[in-house]
């Protein structure tokens, strides 16, 4: 039941992006996206090269119900899945090991999670202000964007994953 749970919830934020995307206009510097946590959450069983494709298919179903500007949030969510199990390998790594189960914050601990949800958004708007800016902001017109966009996003993408995996 609990990875049913987790499916459903899963697609249901996968929406609530694409409405925020469509109707929810915070100020230009500043983007809400919760798909750095929903590339976190996944299984542990996936390897880099499936979970780079989930990445892709995720950020191309929300660039295609959304923004219009294809393949913007798929550049961004890419190097997220690439970096995944790097990052919950140094972060969890020794914790992880005799455990088979999924990512909690209740078993790890929030100043983990803080930290993993933080290197991936930050990973997630360099990619994603880098490229929707194309050259056209300056440096710190597009620092100042990314670091409102991670201020944002992560105290939201810690409760997501609360509410992925409430055990």
């Amino acid at each position: 039941m609990k990875e049913w749970h987790f499916w459903i919830v899963f697609v249901l934020l996968t929406i609530a992006q694409i409405v925020l995307c469509n109707f929810l206009s915070l100020p230009g510097y500043a983007v809400l996206s919760v798909l750095p946590v929903l590339i976190l959450m996944l299984p542990l069983r996936m390897g880099d090269i499936p979970m780079m494709a989930v990445a892709f298919a995720l950020g191309f179903a929300v660039d295609f119900f959304s923004t219009g500007m294809l393949g913007l949030t798929s550049a961004a969510l890419v190097p997220v899945g690439l970096a995944r199990n790097s990052l919950i390998s140094l972060l969890f790594g020794e914790e992880l090991g005799p455990r088979e189960g999924e990512l909690t914050i209740t078993l790890f601990g929030v100043p983990k999670f803080a930290l993993a949800t933080l290197l991936l958004c930050v990973l997630y708007f360099a990619v994603f202000v880098w490229v929707d800016s194309a050259g056209t902001l300056g440096f710190w017109a597009c620092l100042l964007r990314a670091a409102l966009s991670i201020l944002v996003s992560t105290p939201v993408c810690l409760a997501v994953a609360k509410l992925l995996r409430p055990e």
